[in-house]
């Protein structure tokens, strides 16, 4: 028997983990040099990611099907942005910025979609649904920062909001 779309089942963590496995390694061969920045941050995203999707498999298969085609766009943008931050070395963003929004933008997707999976019972759940909206205000605040010292603070807090995310689920 096969299954229907409604019961399909979601993509297994460790394929969602090797998308972002083999994106790490495209970035490392075509950057050599940025390596170690590059698997810096996106090793534990990796990681973070990994413990979201564990717990999401319980989202609806459009949700998934979202998350996997915003994860792919977002991952293909990261290799355009950095391509462009190498080549401007001194007028564009700077790679540490692109990898730290690029990781942001990606790990708020995950929450969203391990908050369209939480039941009602989960105590946190209006908590994280508020840290997640001011995280994707800062997100389009920072896309269209004027400045670097703008820019700076909008990511501090961001960082703020997804470390409030992180410690609600390390609670449990």
């Amino acid at each position: 028997m096969t299954a229907t779309t409604s019961q399909a089942v979601p993509p297994a963590p460790a394929t969602l983990d090797q998308r972002l496995a083999r994106t790490t390694a495209g970035l490392c061969a075509a950057h050599p040099a940025l390596a170690p920045v590059v698997r810096g941050v996106l090793a534990p995203l990796r990681d973070r990611l990994h413990r979201l999707h564990v717990r999401c498999q319980e989202a609806d298969t459009a949700a998934w099907a979202a998350y996997t085609a915003d994860l792919d766009r977002g991952l293909g943008e990261l290799a355009v942005e950095m391509d462009r931050a190498t080549q401007q070395a001194g007028s564009g963003p700077v790679v540490d910025d692109v990898l730290a929004t690029a990781a942001a933008r990606l790990e708020l997707r995950a929450w969203q979609l391990r908050l369209s999976a939480s039941g009602a019972d989960d105590p946190d759940a209006e908590r994280a649904r508020a840290l997640t909206v001011a995280a994707a205000g800062h997100l389009a605040e920072l896309d269209a920062a004027p400045g670097r010292e703008t820019a700076a603070v909008l990511r501090a807090r961001l960082d703020q909001e997804l470390t409030g995310l992180r410690s609600l689920t390390s609670r449990r």
